[in-house]
């Protein structure tokens, strides 16, 4: 049979990446510290926005299956939701390759924006209120759509720029690499060194998603929105220190002796 012609998506890998993103595709940290933040925002959205996920967006969608039969004057606010993701997805989507094509674009700018949104989100949320206006009043769809308008730029930032690392919003995927990182770990003695790779790297990942919700968690009960300091504050140390990434990377790589690095995935 003949070779099948590309997708759009898996062609996403050839084009070229600026310069200053190298750092960023390369190094380890950037999706554990990303994970972090999407569970840290999505968490903060459950808990203050009507059981509304705006990063993992599959859980908005199965909240408004349950809403629009039992609880339907939330149901709205998910469809408001899933529309601002799918907009948002398509605007980014294009802006970012569109400037990765003109070889114009800085990821460490991409997350200083991202970062400037989920303040804009704590700053509406935090003064606004939007538990106590309901989930159709308009500084709930303010703030709902902001954090929404973030996470679909973190989606895109990793679905084109650093495509070769494992999810941040989502974790099926990871857990199931995990699984087999550790099936093939035992399974396959001769290249343990790979999967112990996998592993540790998936293991991280997960950890700082669980991590950031559950630090979310604890501390909105007396901080409210404005906790979203936290991964505003990561986002803009991501923004600002690729200098630093990089030199963490060289020294991994000497700790390593040379070795491979953790596989690239991308499911």
């Amino acid at each position: 049979m003949g070779r099948r012609s590309e997708s759009r998506f898996e062609t996403k890998a050839k084009r070229p990446v600026p310069e200053n993103s190298t750092s960023y595709r390369s190094h380890s940290l950037v999706p554990v510290l990303l994970a972090f933040c999407a569970c840290f925002v999505d968490v903060v959205c459950i808990i203050g926005l009507f059981h509304t996920f705006t990063a993992f967006i599959s859980g908005t969608l199965v909240v408004l299956c349950v809403e629009v039969f039992h609880q339907s004057e939330n149901a709205l606010l998910k469809v408001f939701v899933l529309a601002t993701f799918l907009v948002f997805t398509l605007f980014w989507y294009v802006v970012v390759t569109r400037l990765i094509r003109r070889k114009k674009v800085a990821i460490g700018h991409l997350f200083a924006l991202e970062a400037c949104i989920v303040a804009a989100f704590m700053l509406v949320a935090g003064l606004g209120d939007p538990s106590a206006s309901g989930p159709l009043a308009p500084i709930t769809m303010v703030a709902v759509g902001l954090s929404t308008i973030a996470m679909t730029l973190q989606n895109v930032i990793m679905l084109t720029i650093l495509n070769h690392h494992v999810p941040t919003t989502m974790m099926t995927g990871n857990s199931l690499k995990l699984v087999l990182g550790l099936a093939d770990y035992f399974a396959h003695p001769e290249s343990r060194s790979g999967s112990r790779d996998i592993v540790i790297h998936q293991t991280l990942v997960i950890s700082a998603f669980a991590v950031g919700g559950l630090l979310a968690s604890f501390l909105f009960g007396s901080f409210g929105f404005w906790v979203l300091a936290i991964p505003v504050t990561v986002l803009l140390l991501l923004a600002v220190l690729p200098s630093v990434l990089e030199d963490f990377d060289n020294d991994e790589g000497a700790d390593e002796d040379g070795s491979g690095g953790i596989p690239a995935a991308t499911g």
